[in-house]
C-alpha cells in the first residue's frame, strides 16, 4: 500500500516528537502493509515555520536513519498546504513540495481549517489548477462546513480537485456523523485516496490497513484496493523528493 498522508518526520510539526517515535511509527506502517510512505508536514505559516528547503534537510536526515536500519519502505516528500493566499507565492517561486505529477498536473495535498471555508477559497482553487496545480484536499469528511453542506465540498469536486479520506474516519474514530460522510464519499466514487494521515503511536497512529478493510465492505476488492495503490501511485509520479 501507498500512504500518501503522514506526520512521521520527526520534530517539525506536531507528529512525530523525535527520532525513535517517527521510527516506532514507520516499523508500524511497515506492519500493516504500506510499501510507500509519503512524509508531509505541515506548512502553515499561523502555526508553523516549515518551508521546502528545511523540510527537504529533514527529510534526508531521517532518511539515513531509515537507511540504516533497513527498513523495507520507500520514502517520499511532500507536505499538507493549509489553503492560504501564501500558497500563490509559493507556485510563482516553485517552492510547493509537491506529492508528484497527475495528467500533467502537479499534485500537493490541501487543508481547509477544521471549521471553516476561507473567503475566496474557490477563486484560489482556480488559480491553482489554471496553473497546473491539482489540489487533492485531504479530509473533507471533518470538515465541519463541508459535513453541514456537502454543496460546499461538491463546489471543488465540479473544480477538478479530487478527494483524501482519512483511514480512521472510516472506523468512527471521529464519530459516527464523519464516518457517515466517508463512507457516503466513497459510495459516490468521489474519493481518489485513503490515507493515514498518521501524527503518533498511539490516539493517530499509522492505520491505513483498517481504513483499507472498512473500505472493502462498501467497495469492490478492486475498487478498494485502488485507492491505497493504484490512484496513490498515479498522485505520486515523478515525485522529486525521495
Amino acid at each position: 500500500m501507498i500512504d500518501i498522508h503522514s506526520h512521521i518526520l520527526p520534530g517539525i510539526d506536531d507528529g512525530a516528537r523525535n527520532l525513535s517515535e517517527a521510527l516506532t511509527m514507520l516499523q508500524m506502517a511497515v506492519d500493516s502493509g504500506v510499501t510507500t510512505q509519503v512524509l508531509t508536514p505541515h506548512i502553515d505559516r499561523a502555526k508553523y515555520g516549515n518551508n521546502r528547503d528545511n523540510l527537504v534537510k529533514s527529510f534526508m536526515c531521517f532518511k539515513e536513519h531509515v537507511d540504516a536500519k533497513n527498513l523495507p519502505i520507500k520514502l517520499l516528500l511532500a507536505a499538507e498546504l493549509r489553503i492560504a493566499p501564501e500558497i500563490m507565492r509559493m507556485v510563482m517561486t516553485d517552492e510547493v513540495p509537491c506529492l508528484g505529477t497527475y495528467q500533467g498536473q502537479k499534485t500537493f495535498l490541501l487543508e481547509f481549517p477544521r471549521g471553516d471555508i476561507p473567503f475566496g477559497s474557490e477563486n484560489l482553487v482556480k488559480w491553482l489548477l489554471a496553473r497546473d496545480y491539482l489540489p487533492i484536499i485531504v479530509h473533507p469528511e471533518r470538515n465541519s462546513h463541508f459535513l453541514a453542506q456537502r454543496k460546499k465540498l461538491q463546489a471543488f469536486v465540479d473544480l477538478g480537485c479530487h478527494l483524501q479520506i482519512t483511514a480512521c474516519s472510516l472506523t468512527g474514530k471521529f464519530g459516527a456523523e464523519v464516518q457517515c460522510m466517508a463512507e457516503q464519499l466513497l459510495v459516490a466514487r468521489q474519493v481518489s485516496a485513503i490515507a493515514s494521515d498518521c501524527h503518533n503511536t498511539k490516539g493517530r497512529s499509522p492505520d491505513l490497513a483498517q481504513g483499507f478493510e472498512r473500505a472493502l465492505s462498501i467497495l469492490s476488492k478492486h475498487e478498494a484496493e485502488d485507492l491505497v495503490t493504484l490512484m496513490p501511485n498515479a498522485l505520486t509520479h515523478e515525485n522529486a523528493f525521495h
